[in-house]
């Protein structure tokens, strides 16, 4: 089983925290000689596999096709190396070669995810609008094939949103927990503001401690 990402989404729709927690098994890290057997360019900020295929890497469309994750262990944000170098610029300098490459499917960027923030929130108040009847929770949970979406709305307006494997059990439980660490580390820290992005050691660390107790038990406890 598996928990794949967490949001916090404040009342007025606006991201104030997002985490990823699981590795997609999709990822293939190969070594390369030069010239690169495939065909890379950039689309959309991220640098994508426009044509080739070997070891199950392939081009595409970005929705099917691979993008380029980092370069000899180091992350690719983008079209740049977490230490600042220009990817394809790096890859077409035959001095950098043998050269391993991780490929997979393309990482939503920083405003993608903040987009999609606030269009689920729109979508939460149309669902809350549709209800035949009155005091609506609105949206708990989406299924697809790939993973659940569950929601869970306090009574201020805070979202907290978890997608998980479809199998994964004790998701109630561990939206809970979440608002719970949310309460003791974030609201009751001097320093955070209320609506604004969550910047708080503390609450990364017991978030990630609940993540890995939900995805080993499944539960937090009697109830779950």
């Amino acid at each position: 089983m598996a928990i794949f990402s967490v949001y916090v989404v404040n009342k007025a729709g606006g991201l104030i925290y997002q985490l990823d927690s699981y590795a997609p098994r999709a990822e293939a890290e190969k070594t390369f000689s030069y010239p690169l057997d495939l065909l890379l360019k950039l689309h959309d900020e991220r640098v994508l596999v426009a044509f080739g295929q070997r070891d199950g890497i392939r081009g595409g469309l970005a929705s099917v096709g691979h993008a380029v994750l980092a370069i000899n262990g180091m992350d690719v944000n983008g079209k740049y190396t977490a230490d600042g170098k220009e990817v394809l610029e790096y890859l077409g300098n035959p001095a950098n070669y043998p050269v391993s490459i991780r490929f997979g499917r393309p990482r939503l960027t920083s405003n993608e995810k903040l987009m999609l923030a606030s269009m689920f929130h729109s979508l939460f108040a149309i669902g809350s609008q549709l209800s035949p009847e009155q005091g609506s929770s609105g949206i708990e949970m989406l299924e697809t094939d790939t993973f659940k979406l569950h929601c869970y709305q306090t009574l201020t307006g805070i979202k907290f949103v978890v997608l998980a494997d479809p199998r994964q059990a004790g998701i109630d439980s561990l939206l809970r927990k979440i608002y719970e660490i949310y309460s003791d580390f974030a609201l009751k820290n001097p320093f955070y503001s209320l609506e604004m992005p969550i910047r708080c050691e503390l609450f990364d660390q017991n978030l990630k401690l609940a993540l890995e107790v939900a995805e080993k038990a499944g539960t937090f406890g009697p109830g779950s």
